[in-house]
């Protein structure tokens, strides 16, 4: 899901700098009141979707459905009875088990319980087949609504996070994908229905001059809330992405006749997009049916499987939705918590669209999300509020944080360990089709890099806020000293540890290096083999942090060396009053030099039968 971001980018970024608040953070907060909490039901836990068929009946001028859906299932349980989820104000008209009418079935708490005329085995198949009617009670963004365009009505849903079980009886969850699925609208003529999956027919019913019923088949695993329909007058548009030795990808678009003009122009977007993600991720996971998009009045997009839901074609819009259709369609998140999943990367994905096509304002980019995310002192990219769809879809921190803390991981990682972890990880058996939370991520990365990612994660997804950084600096005839200080933006933060970048400069020459920050007034001696003029600390914005100082400070130098006399030391130890390490050598070895600010401290000496002695010592910057 995408807030509206219209390209020209250069404005976009202008606007953004100014303080202006995301369209889509608006939208949201004026139909907050339509959200209702979901609690999730344990109705559907012992059975496994393999197919749903939804039957429906809608009028875009009309609002309300009826219709009948068929869910084939696998028992998981020995049971007897099954359950589906919907809402409380919808109208049961009929049940019916393997073709059969049911009449005992209880339909209280938002839950239908069916109880079945036979206890029901373990790896066992049917069907329920549920005939209803109603007018949905819209929940979260709208997940069933009507308006119109021009003089025309439309019809649309938008299920995301809890709103499938509004409009129709599913299994609402985020641990059970259907495998397959048939969409199947009969709508009055004059209208298209823009769903899921290949348009297999498009026919008259016995009603010919009144309705026309379309039917669409998506062979696909797919989550619940991804399954959608839209109608009013489309004008519908075909092209084609060629892909390198194999069949071309179908490009199936429904616009507004009013705007024929303006979709036929932004197409070419879509190709751009989808030929780039082809090549950096892997080929688009439903390459064997079709990616298009469906005009509807919201404020933005919905990355509905196989058929996004489009405010526009905007540049930016038309490149998330369909960084979706990897990260959260083919690979879901396994809870709301992990949404990051979903819209950081799919947020990122526009990141790395301007890096290959528009590389003059990747940096640009970079500075908006990270002014976003230092917006507010606290906040973590992981979800901890999943009652509140403004705190699941917050753009500052699932969007924008989610994606500057994949692109800082890229940076920790490098490129090849990097993007192979995520190819990894959208090829990977176990999600692939399926559910994944952070930790799926995290293993893949760091099979990539071999290395462990635990303090990364740890800091950058579940704890709140960031840091910010102070560098002191002296730069000698053959090395550079370089003390770091950092303190967090929130009381719950504790220290990020990370690989930091600092650069170097002189006349004509620069350099930067990466330094290994795992505590507070760290000091590193470097060779950046050049004497500096200058020190800036993370010039190119690929780091969360506000309010960083980089300050020349000249330290006095602390000759440790080994007394004559006691040729067994092994190791002086330098600490302020408060017991910090701030600097240590180690023995044998030759003179070295610990650059220290004026002030007290506490000097240890470890000999090597492990004896030390302690003393103190004041130093002072000299007079000038």
């Amino acid at each position: 899901m995408k807030y509206i971001f219209f390209f020209s980018m250069l404005l976009a970024q202008a606007a953004l700098c100014f303080g202006q608040e995301h369209p889509d953070a608006v939208w949201k907060r004026q139909h907050v009141e339509k959200l209702r909490e979901f609690v999730p039901s344990s109705a559907g836990e012992n059975y496994d979707v393999k197919h749903y068929e939804l039957d429906l009946h809608v009028d875009p001028n009309v609002y309300g459905i009826a219709g009948t859906v068929t869910t084939r299932f696998q028992m998981l349980d020995e049971s007897p009875t099954i359950g589906f989820d919907l809402y409380r104000n919808m109208t049961i008209d009929s049940v019916c088990y393997n073709r059969q009418r049911v009449d005992d079935y209880d339909f209280s708490q938002d839950v239908i319980r069916i109880h079945l005329p036979e206890i029901l085995q373990v790896g066992s198949e049917g069907t329920v087949s549920i005939s209803y009617h109603g007018r949905p009670e819209s929940n979260g963004f709208e997940s069933f609504a009507t308006e119109k365009h021009g003089n025309k009505g439309i019809l649309w849903t938008l299920s995301e996070p809890y709103g499938a079980y509004t409009w129709w009886p599913c299994k609402q969850t985020l641990t059970d994908k259907a495998d397959s699925i048939d969409v199947i609208v009969t709508v009055p003529n004059g209208n298209k229905v823009a769903s899921n999956g290949l348009l297999m027919s498009v026919q008259p019913t016995d009603d010919t001059e009144r309705f026309t019923r379309y039917h669409w088949k998506h062979k696909h695993p797919i989550a619940t809330y991804l399954i959608a329909i839209a109608v009013t007058n489309y004008v519908e548009l075909h092209s084609e992405v060629e892909v390198p030795d194999g069949q071309p990808i179908s490009i199936v678009d429904y616009a507004y006749p009013e705007e024929l003009e303006s979709w036929q122009l932004n197409r070419i977007y879509t190709r751009k997009a989808m030929q780039f993600f082809n090549e950096l991720f892997m080929l688009y996971p439903f390459a064997d049916e079709k990616y298009g998009h469906a005009r509807f009045p919201w404020g933005g997009g919905m990355e509905h499987q196989t058929m996004s839901f489009m405010f526009n074609l905007d540049e930016t819009l038309v490149v998330h939705e369909l960084a979706h259709q990897w990260f959260g369609n083919h690979i879901t998140c396994g809870s709301w918590n992990d949404i990051w999943l979903n819209e950081g990367f799919a947020t990122y994905c526009e990141d790395l669209y301007v890096e290959r096509y528009y590389p003059n304002i990747f940096n640009a980019q970079r500075i908006i999300r990270k002014n976003s995310c230092t917006g507010l002192p606290g906040g973590s990219v992981y979800c901890y509020n999943t009652s509140d769809v403004n705190a699941i879809f917050n753009p500052r921190l699932s969007y924008d944080k989610g994606a500057m803390v994949l692109h800082m991981l890229r940076k920790q990682v490098g490129d090849d360990a990097f993007f192979n972890g995520i190819r990894s990880y959208l090829r990977d058996p176990a999600l692939a089709g399926g559910f994944a939370e952070t930790a799926d991520l995290q293993r893949h990365i760091e099979a990539a890099d071999d290395t462990s990612l635990v303090e990364f994660f740890d800091s950058w997804i579940y704890q709140q806020g960031y840091p910010s950084y102070r560098v002191a600096w002296q730069a000698g005839d053959t090395k550079t000293w370089v003390k770091i200080s950092q303190i967090q933006s929130h009381p719950s933060a504790g220290f990020f540890k990370m690989h930091v970048p600092v650069q170097f400069t002189a006349a004509g020459k620069d350099t930067i290096l990466w330094l290994h920050h795992t505590e507070d007034e760290q000091i590193f001696e470097e060779d950046p083999c050049f004497r500096p003029t200058g020190v800036s600390f993370d010039p190119n914005v690929e780091m969360i942090s506000k309010n960083n100082t980089v300050v020349r400070e000249d330290f006095v130098s602390l000759q440790a060396v080994p007394v004559p006399v006691r040729d067994d030391v092994r190791q002086i130890l330098i600490y302020t009053p408060d017991g910090k390490q701030v600097g240590q050598t180690h023995f044998p070895g030759i003179e070295t030099h610990i650059p220290l600010s004026s002030g007290v401290y506490v000097v240890k000496t470890v000999y090597r039968d492990q004896s030390v002695t302690t003393q103190k010592i004041l130093i002072q910057q000299p007079q000038p």
